[in-house]
């Protein structure tokens, strides 16, 4: 929900592919889309492809050749290595890894790169920032925060310093530091709008909400169309079942940006909620549409078909997550094992539990429910009742934002 980071690096993934039947008329598509530069639509096209299991070398070379041009180089060099994992034999793969490898230097040499110009510069603060956001896009975030902290001692009111810390004690979720850093970020730069957003979130986060709608009107005042601020103004009615008046605010932000994805998943949500479910699904894949990646979303549909006895198409989307879009998401697994318990193959029911076990104890240092038997899996899914990810529990639903 929050802002990225002042100063950006590069991403990651990509491949090539060998097609036939209906992954070839995507690939055909998609082709052609890239020769008129229409990369967007290209993109669609070869994930359709990828999604058909058909030809995932040639689609993923597709898929990489279009991050490439749209200058996404880690997407663009993983794709390019899953097409070579492949089929090694992918000549024009071997080269774009190479093209795209050259633009970005290999990992070791960015690591060496911000090192060297520390040692080079040392009083230099923003040195310390360049590396800072490195380590934060790796997700080595008590690193990042450290070498934030040494560049705000050579420049203690340097406002963006203090926002990329601030950024980094959010995504460790330690919301009152946050709160502290933002709330100074204002009172250094008035017209900070970011930083305004930003402390908004942290007071959320806490459950301040008188606070968080007066730092979201600040957000206003300064910056108008300002999108994001109205997802969190719908997040707070939805919180209060004002769902018509939530539904509004996530109008709004979609009409300052129509590609406000989150205001359109949260918006799905509501229409959940209200079991307006087929609008719920409209909107869930429309999110899917524009960022196959959106995890959540996907979730939901299965969510909302479990719900709706359609266990099939549920099945499908949990299966879907669980090998294409996230192996990770361990509700995913819960919710296929209630599924293979209901038809009585307790066997998968057991290995999905398992998994979730597993996922759970890795993300959260515990374990979740202790529960080692067949038998015992089966009598544990005989009342469990799916939820989907949100905000709030309503109905039996439970919801959880980004």
């Amino acid at each position: 929900m929050y802002r990225n980071l002042i100063l950006i690096v590069f991403s990651v993934s990509l491949y090539m592919f060998v097609g036939c039947g209906k992954s070839e008329k995507y690939i055909e598509t998609a082709d052609a889309l890239m020769k008129e530069k229409k990369l967007d639509e290209a993109l669609i096209e070869y994930n359709k492809a990828i999604e058909t299991g058909e030809s995932p070398a040639r689609a993923y070379y597709g898929r990489g050749s279009v991050y490439l041009e749209q200058e996404k180089l880690e997407e663009a060099a993983t794709d390019f290595k899953k097409a070579i994992d492949i089929n090694p034999t992918f000549i024009d793969a071997h080269k774009k890894l190479a093209e795209t490898f050259t633009k970005i230097g290999a990992p070791d040499d960015e690591f060496q790169k911000r090192f060297k110009a520390i040692e080079n510069d040392p009083d230099n603060p923003l040195n310390y920032v360049d590396l800072g956001v490195f380590l934060h896009k790796l997700e080595k975030d008590i690193d990042a925060i450290e070498q934030y902290k040494k560049a705000l001692e050579l420049d203690p009111k340097n406002p963006y310093i203090m926002f990329n810390l601030g950024v980094g004690y959010l995504d460790m979720g330690l919301y009152e530091d946050a709160e502290n850093i933002f709330g100074k970020v204002t009172e250094i730069n008035p017209s900070y709008d970011n930083a305004h957003y930003n402390l908004a979130v942290s007071l959320h986060k806490q459950g301040k909400v008188d606070e968080t709608i007066k730092e979201l009107n600040k957000t206003l005042e300064v910056n108008p169309k300002y999108s994001d601020a109205y997802v969190v103004f719908g997040l707070i009615s939805l919180t209060e079942k004002k769902f018509e008046e939530a539904i509004a605010h996530y109008n709004k932000a979609m009409e300052i940006n129509p590609d406000n994805l989150n205001a359109r998943y949260q918006r799905a949500i509501v229409f959940a909620l209200q079991k307006r479910y087929d609008e719920a699904l409209t909107e869930n894949m429309a999110v899917l549409e524009k960022n196959p990646k959106y995890v959540n979303a996907a979730y939901n549909i299965g969510v909302i078909y479990h719900r709706t006895d359609r266990l099939d198409k549920a099945m499908e989307w949990y299966d879907k997550i669980t090998k294409k879009i996230d192996p990770l998401y361990e509700d995913a697994y819960y919710n296929r094992a209630q599924l293979y318990s209901m038809k009585g193959d307790h066997s998968k029911a057991y290995s999905d539990y398992i998994s979730y076990s597993y996922i759970t104890k890795w993300r959260t240092g515990k374990d979740p429910a202790v529960v080692y038997k067949q038998d015992e899996i089966k009598e544990m899914f005989l009342e469990s009742v799916p939820t989907l990810k949100g905000q709030e529990k309503d109905q039996g639903l439970e919801l959880k934002s980004n």
